[in-house]
């Protein structure tokens, strides 16, 4: 004769319990994953913003033909600077006179909708830079990162003292000879504080003004 008697009511509980324990932890594991691919994924998207961000002003303040103030340290997070129209970098220098040849620039954060946004505006020397209000369309150009918590320039004379007069032609004592910049990222996701994607990161800069 067969055996019907089946399984009884401990065995089917110890079986289930084993069972949730197996799921508990699977469950855990793969919680832990998650989180550990939303940090390591903002944290690259972060660090990458601030680097690209850096490496474009480190370029361009280095190149810049002329600086709009002093910037003693702890200013408010913009700096004013004119350049050689990058179009046009490998025919004409800071002495061209030529109209559209050097340009001005303004790296600063947005306000509003775009108040953690890098924005690089640029116009002809004499023209009013622009004012976005988005970066949709032809406003694009003018968005160099979103994600940005703070920015800050500060200028250094040739003795690494604050500097009291503005950039000239020649580094000196009190004027401006190198500037530093502080940029702090964050993912450009909207998320909470206590959230494991809410990282940041902070990359500074220092830059010889190469034609002033």
């Amino acid at each position: 004769m067969t055996n019907e008697r089946g399984f009884s009511l401990a065995e089917l509980l110890v079986v289930v319990a084993v069972l949730a324990l197996i799921l508990t932890g699977v469950i855990a594991l793969q919680q832990q994953g998650q989180i550990a691919y939303l940090m390591g994924s903002n944290r690259v998207e972060t660090q990458q913003n601030a680097r690209v961000a850096i490496a474009l002003m480190t370029r361009e303040i280095r190149e810049a033909c002329s600086l709009a103030a002093n910037l003693t340290p702890g200013p408010p997070g913009d700096i004013k600077i004119t350049v050689v129209d990058p179009t046009k970098a490998s025919t004409v220098d800071c002495s061209s006179a030529a109209a559209g040849d050097v340009i001005q620039v303004e790296y600063k954060l947005g306000t509003g909708s775009l108040s953690a946004t890098l924005l690089r505006l640029f116009a002809n020397v004499g023209s009013a830079l622009p004012a976005p209000t988005d970066c949709t369309g032809a406003n694009a150009q003018y968005c160099v990162i979103g994600g940005v918590d703070s920015l800050t320039f500060a200028g250094y004379d040739m003795n690494n003292a604050t500097p009291t007069n503005a950039a000239g032609t020649t580094c000196a004592t009190a004027v401006v000879c190198s500037v530093t910049i502080s940029i702090k990222t964050k993912s450009e996701e909207s998320l909470a504080t206590y959230a494991p994607g809410n990282v940041r990161a902070w990359l500074d800069s220092r830059v010889r003004l190469r034609n002033i």
